[in-house]
C-alpha cells in the first residue's frame, strides 16, 4: 500500500484546482518507477484504486460545477495515507455498492485522463534509459 503513495500523490491533483507543473512529472515518474516496474501496474493501481476512490468525490464535483468541492491546494500526505488505508481495508467490490460511486466512476476518468497522460509520458521516457 505505501508503495503506491506517490502514485495516488500524483493523481490527486486531478481533483484539485492548483495542479502540476511540467517538470513535476519527471519527480514523481522517478519515485513511481522505483516500486513499479510497468506502466501496466502503475496504470491499474490508477484505474482502480485511485479513481475509484475519488469518483463519489468526483460523482458530488460534476453537479456543483466543479468549484464547489475542488479544493485550490493539494491534498495533505496525511490525509491522503489515510483514505489510502481506508480504501484498501476494505474487499474491492464493497467500494462499488454505492451507486454515485459506479456514476462517478468514467467521469474520475474523465478527470484523471490529463495528469495520467503526462505522468505515463513522463514514465515511458525515464523507463527506457
Amino acid at each position: 500500500m505505501n508503495d503506491n503513495f506517490d502514485i495516488w500523490n500524483v493523481i490527486s491533483y486531478s481533483w484539485t484546482e492548483i495542479g502540476l507543473e511540467e517538470q513535476e512529472y519527471a519527480k514523481y515518474a522517478e519515485k513511481i518507477i522505483a516500486n513499479h516496474q510497468t506502466w501496466e501496474e502503475v496504470n491499474s493501481i490508477i484505474i482502480k484504486d485511485v479513481c475509484a476512490s475519488f469518483a463519489f468525490d468526483t460523482f458530488l464535483a460534476f453537479p456543483c460545477m466543479l468549484w464547489f468541492l475542488m479544493p485550490d491546494w493539494a491534498y495533505e500526505d496525511d490525509y491522503l495515507r489515510a483514505r489510502m488505508k481506508k480504501w484498501y481495508a476494505k474487499p474491492y467490490w464493497t467500494h462499488f455498492i454505492n451507486p454515485l460511486r459506479i456514476l462517478g466512476f468514467p467521469l474520475a476518468l474523465i478527470f484523471s485522463s490529463g495528469v495520467r497522460n503526462r505522468l505515463k509520458r513522463e514514465y515511458k521516457k525515464i523507463s527506457v534509459k
